[in-house]
C-alpha cells in the first residue's frame, strides 16, 4: 500500500517505552504460539471459557499473557498503571520463562538474573494492554489476532486508567500475520515483518515501511468495523449499517480491533468504526493510526471508536454508529 521501504529510525529502535513494548509483545508472541496447538478444534473447557456470549472467548493464553506483562512491568515501571482485559495477577517472567529466552528481552540483566527498573522512569504512565485482540480468531486458527499495547501519560487520580493523558507510543503485533506495527508520538508509524526481537538479534538495520494510510487515487472505499457478540445490541448496530456505509463500497470485519486500525494507518481500508470496544482494543491501533498522519477518535470505554483520512470523516462515522 502506501508505504516506502526503509530503515526503522534510530529514534524509534532505542525509544525506552518501545523497547519495553518489544519485550512485552515478545513474550505475548512466544506464548499464542505455544497455546496454540493446545486449544484445538473441540474449544475445550480446559483452556477456553466465555465471555459476555458463547463467541466472545477468552482463553488460558489471555489470562497468563496479561499476567506476564503485569509482572514484567511490576520490574520495569513499578510506579505506572497498567490497564487490562483480564485483571489477571503478575507472573514473574524470571521465574517463567527458560534463561534463553530471557536473553531476547532488552530489559534483563543476565549478571543479576532479573529485569532492570528503567534508569530514568519519568512520569507515571498507563499501559492499555490487551493480551489477545481477536480471540475468538485465535481459538479458531484465523490469522487475524495480536497483542496490542498503548501507553499514555497518567491523568489525576479520579482519571486514573481512563486513557485521557497525551498518548505516547503504541506496538501492535500479530503471530498469525507475522508482523508488527508500532509508532511514537511525532515519530511516525510503522510495519515491520516478524518481531523486533529477532530483527536485534540479527545485529543490522531493521527493514519497516512507513505508513501513511491510502494512497492517492485508489480505486474504491472500504469501510472496517465490528458487532457485538450480544444479540441484543447487534440489531441496533445492523439497522446503522446502510448510514454507516455512505461513500462506502463494501465493508470488511477482521475480528480484531487493533489489526483494523493498522489496516486503515497502512491504507487497506479507508475507515473504521466500532462501539463497545474497551480502551485497550483501540490503544495502541489509535496511536499507529495518528502517526500515520490520519485522524482518529477515541471512544473510551464502550463509546464509538473511528478513524479515517479526514475530520469530516471521523465526526461523520462517529455520528452514524
Amino acid at each position: 500500500m502506501n508505504s516506502e521501504l526503509e530503515s526503522l529510525p534510530a529514534e524509534i529502535v532505542d525509544h525506552p517505552l518501545i523497547r519495553i513494548a518489544s519485550d512485552l509483545s515478545l513474550m505475548a508472541w512466544e506464548q499464542m504460539l505455544a497455546w496454540r496447538p493446545l486449544l484445538g478444534a473441540s474449544l475445550d473447557a480446559s483452556v477456553v471459557d466465555t465471555k459476555t456470549s458463547p463467541n466472545d472467548l477468552v482463553t488460558r493464553a489471555d489470562a497468563q499473557i496479561e499476567a506476564l506483562v503485569r509482572g514484567y512491568l511490576n520490574r520495569a515501571r513499578p510506579h505506572d498503571l497498567m490497564v487490562g482485559e483480564e485483571g489477571s495477577e503478575a507472573l514473574d517472567p524470571v521465574e517463567f520463562f527458560p534463561a534463553d529466552f530471557l536473553l531476547k528481552l532488552n530489559a534483563f540483566d543476565p549478571e543479576t538474573g532479573a529485569l532492570n527498573e528503567a534508569a530514568d522512569e519519568g512520569p507515571r504512565l498507563e499501559w492499555h494492554v490487551d493480551p489477545i485482540d481477536g480471540t475468538v480468531n485465535y481459538v479458531r486458527n484465523i490469522e487475524h489476532h495480536a497483542f496490542s499495547v498503548g501507553v499514555c501519560a497518567a491523568a489525576g487520580e479520579a482519571d486514573a486508567g481512563l486513557g485521557l493523558g497525551d498518548w505516547q507510543i503504541g506496538l501492535v503485533a500479530s503471530p498469525g500475520l507475522d508482523a508488527t506495527w508500532l509508532a511514537a508520538a511525532g515519530r511516525g508509524a510503522f510495519r515491520v515483518d516478524g518481531r523486533l526481537a529477532d530483527h536485534r538479534e540479527a545485529g543490522s538495520a531493521i527493514p519497516a515501511r512507513r505508513l501513511h494510510g491510502t494512497p492517492p487515487g485508489l480505486s474504491g472505499k472500504l469501510l472496517a468495523t465490528g458487532f457485538a457478540y450480544a444479540l441484543r445490541n447487534r440489531g441496533a448496530q445492523l439497522a446503522k449499517l446502510d448510514d454507516l456505509m455512505t461513500g462506502y463500497d463494501d465493508i470488511r470485519r477482521c475480528g480484531s480491533a487493533a489489526l483494523d486500525l493498522c489496516m486503515v494507518a497502512e491504507g487497506r481500508v479507508n475507515g473504521y468504526a466500532e462501539r463497545g470496544l474497551g480502551i485497550y482494543d483501540y490503544a495502541g491501533g489509535a496511536v499507529i493510526v495518528e502517526e500515520a498522519g490520519l485522524k482518529v477518535s477515541r471512544g473510551g470505554s464502550g463509546g464509538p471508536t473511528a478513524a479515517a483520512d479526514t475530520e469530516e470523516e471521523v465526526d461523520r462515522l462517529i455520528a452514524a454508529i
